[in-house]
């Protein structure tokens, strides 16, 4: 879900190219980047099923993620993948939730294919999307073959990256959504990809979009913000994933002033406490989810080691062992090649 701040600040957000990050180190949340991949990526012939090979193993999201990350490469910017671990106790109802729209999505879609409505039943697949230990080994292969380095957090891979980022290992976090911002990120990136066009959730439409460069401290002046804690008490009145329906009757711009009015947590407790049923709006305590943001789970001492692409392996694993056609993919393992052999040239110069 994330948090709805977006709508919040315009100036904070400069439009950048790709040529922009080159020699960056860019954080990737993994099981984000992997579902945009399954829920738009699919087969409009069977109703919005995934792609699969011949022995039935998915691909929907190697699909994208191969060209996508092999374009990263090319730029000289460097994917850094980051899997969540164990999820919080406060996300469990936003998860038991999408588990929920998940569940209604594929009854939806199973009555649009036995009416023989493909097109309508395409559009409920994509909400449909379950990341499987397959797709997820068969996606760290593809990033270890492709010498990506793969983080594994100890729970929120957002919160892992925002730490990574204030630790100066990465430039910035590339996300959609602005939950970095609330763990502390200092510079998120959003629209990072290939193309320039961005499909709508769960719409068959498509809207322009560039990439931007938004940083925190930036958008914290345009809001006229004080510090994160700010920040986070705004997150928590419109909604986060761990108080997803946030407060009934408040929208991002009252929320910007109530906060802007309250600025701390026991004034803004005081005003929401003589107007609403405290216990009813925060499913969880306010101030733990306060502390949480402030402090999440993560490890400290990460270290991050880049390798060079292995071209070879990289198609033997796709096209011997997941089905794709050596001509689809002939441009970007040529790419690898020459990014494999330029790096063994520079260290040899070098060394």
């Amino acid at each position: 879900m994330g948090t709805q701040i977006g709508k919040l600040f315009t100036n904070s957000r400069q439009i950048i190219t790709i040529n922009a990050l080159s020699g960056n180190k860019i954080g990737f949340d993994a099981y984000n980047t992997i579902y945009a991949f399954l829920a738009r990526i699919r087969d409009k012939s069977t109703g919005g099923g995934y792609f699969t090979d011949s022995n039935g193993h998915v691909t929907s999201h190697l699909l994208g993620l191969f060209p996508r990350l092999t374009y990263f490469l090319v730029h000289d910017v460097h994917p850094i993948f980051i899997f969540d671990g164990k999820p919080p106790e406060f996300k469990k109802a936003e998860i038991i939730s999408r588990k929920e729209r998940k569940k209604n999505a594929e009854v939806n879609r199973e009555i649009a294919i036995a009416a023989g409505d493909m097109e309508e039943a395409a559009k409920y697949a994509q909400a449909t999307s379950r990341i499987t230990p397959e797709i997820l080994d068969d996606t760290k292969t593809l990033l270890r073959y492709l010498g990506i380095p793969i983080v594994q957090a100890p729970s929120e891979a957002e919160a892992q990256g925002a730490i990574l980022t204030q630790q100066g290992i990465i430039t910035a976090m590339a996300s959609q959504d602005y939950d970095s911002f609330l763990f502390g990120c200092p510079i998120v990136i959003r629209n990072l990809g290939v193309t320039q066009r961005r499909k709508l959730p769960n719409q068959q439409r498509f809207v322009d979009v560039e990439t931007e460069r938004i940083q925190l401290k930036q958008l914290l002046a345009e809001m006229q913000l004080k510090d994160r804690d700010q920040l986070i008490l705004l997150g928590l009145l419109i909604g986060t994933d761990y108080n997803p329906k946030g407060i009934r009757g408040i929208g991002p711009k009252t929320a910007l002033k109530l906060v802007q009015k309250y600025p701390s947590l026991d004034s803004l407790l005081s005003y929401l406490d003589a107007n609403y049923d405290l216990e009813e709006i925060f499913p969880y305590p306010p101030e733990v989810l306060l502390k949480y943001f402030r402090s999440p789970e993560v490890n400290e001492n990460t270290e991050i080691t880049f390798s060079n692409p292995r071209p070879a392996r990289v198609q033997k694993f796709l096209v011997e062992e997941r089905g794709f056609k050596p001509e689809r993919i002939q441009r970007q393992i040529k790419s690898l090649q020459r990014i494999a052999n330029q790096s063994t040239l520079d260290k040899f110069f070098s060394g």
